[in-house]
């Protein structure tokens, strides 16, 4: 078996595998680091999956805070330092009927509060701005779908999308590069490896019960052995292969999300818009039934569409041993037509009839890495284990939150109590982990 050594190796190079390697070499530039990976490049699993949209309407500190550090840190990227992100402020905008705006009136007030800037826009205001939008229903279908009115719109103004390759490869990777770090592609881990601390004793089974463990080194599936001070898990909905074989609990679950576009110049009309942004199109639009959002795509007279209840799908639970590699059901970026036919598009076509009888011109899915405890991100070091360090749970936020979960990943390595996010706020590292985690509840939900 082959041998490799190095300071720090992180595992998985999606968003926030690439956002902690280049955080922890920037401020340790004499370490050797690696990234590993199951795929070809980096950022091409679930993070090239998304919807790739940032904001920072949450009325919860943390939620905040670690969104509008982040969405800062982007923008100085692509206006400071000159790389091209796709940066384009289109806006969101969250349409609710009068019961949901009632209930939704502190988290307003709380986003006002906090200056989030966000604008309420009534009934009148909707119908002026997106002509082919209905509003009001009194058709067969409403009781059937379950149809609500819009009478209120949440528009908020910094809001927007961005390229995930580009954010993930032509910055973090690229950077990293730089700094001397190494990347290693289309290497599947077999399993992370428990060994004792200090002298081994020849124990079968070793390391045993009483004995303290460390993560020592990990196996890759094709016979290669990587040792490393530190292991830095950052693999998003397949945490649990590597974790759960070792007694550690993620604390989140995968759920499969699909993504479905329609493209036809019947879309012209609706997305040719300028009343909310200087890419004169439609915001990306959220409907008041179950999360369905659209998302424009100007240039090609397309939307994408995605979002709809969790509930009847299942959270998938696989293990490695139980299947070949191409098997793999985390691997499947297939999505489930059923899911717009039925889920979305009946009641889509009723709130935006120029999507009556399109067909889908293209499909996808990738998986969200669920936080079962409130759906933020967690970044944690497993009790009694040395050497390993958990970067999950994006939860549907992560590429909006992943600068400042590099900064608290990376802050953690080096034993720091503060992270100091981007624009210099600073963030106690334990309210991402476990033992004293303190993230405040988000009420702005849809």
């Amino acid at each position: 078996m082959t041998e490799t050594k190095h300071d720090v190796v992180i595992i998985g190079a999606g968003i926030f595998g690439m956002a902690t390697a280049y955080h922890i070499l920037k401020n340790n530039e004499n370490l050797k680091v690696m990234v590993v990976d199951k795929a070809a490049s980096a950022g091409s699993g679930n993070t090239a999956q998304s919807a790739a949209m940032y904001r920072d309407t949450f009325s919860s500190e943390v939620n905040l805070v670690l969104s509008s550090t982040t969405r800062d840190f982007f923008r100085y990227v692509q206006n400071e330092l000159g790389v091209n992100l796709s940066l384009k402020g289109i806006t969101y905008l969250w349409l609710m009927d009068r019961v949901q705006f009632e209930s939704n009136k502190h988290a307003v007030e709380s986003m006002l509060d906090k200056n989030v800037r966000i604008e309420i826009l009534d009934k009148d205001d909707i119908k002026k701005k997106i002509p082919d939008l209905v509003t009001d229903f009194d058709n067969e279908n409403v009781e059937l779908l379950g149809l609500k009115n819009i009478d209120y719109g949440i528009l908020g103004r910094d809001c927007g999308e961005l390229d995930s390759d580009k954010i993930t490869r032509d910055f973090y990777e690229n950077e990293f590069k730089k700094l001397g770090g190494e990347t290693l592609y289309s290497i599947r881990i077999k399993n992370l490896v428990l060994e004792p601390i200090g002298e081994k004793l020849g124990i079968p089974g070793e390391p045993v019960g009483w004995q303290d463990k460390k993560i020592g080194s990990i196996e890759t599936q094709d016979g290669k052995k990587i040792t490393s001070e530190i292991f830095i898990l950052a693999t998003g909905p397949w945490a649990n292969e590597l974790l759960l074989p070792i007694g550690v609990d993620s604390h989140s679950l995968p759920l499969k999300k699909s993504l479905f576009r329609v493209q036809t110049p019947r879309l012209a009309s609706l997305l040719d818009n300028k009343n909310f942004n200087e890419e004169e199109t439609i915001p990306f639009i959220i409907f008041p039934i179950h999360g369905i959002y659209v998302k424009p795509v100007k240039y090609n007279n397309s939307v994408w569409i995605g979002g709809g209840s969790t509930i009847g799908h299942p959270y998938v639970i696989s293990h490695p041993d139980t299947f070949e590699k191409e098997e793999n059901p985390l691997d499947d970026t297939q999505a489930n037509p059923r899911v717009y036919e039925y889920d979305q598009y009946l009641v889509l076509s009723e709130y935006l009839p120029v999507l009556k009888n399109q067909p889908l011109t293209n499909q996808w899915a990738g998986y969200y890495a669920m936080n079962t405890m409130d759906k933020n991100p967690v970044v944690f070091k497993p009790n009694g284990i040395k050497g390993l360090i958990v970067v999950t749970s994006g939860s549907g936020s992560g590429i909006m939150k992943a600068d400042a979960v590099g900064r608290i990943a990376a802050a953690l390595y080096c034993g720091e109590e503060y992270a100091k996010l981007f624009g210099g706020k600073e963030f106690k590292v334990s309210r991402l982990g476990l033992k004293a985690r303190d993230v405040d509840k988000e009420d702005f939900v849809i």
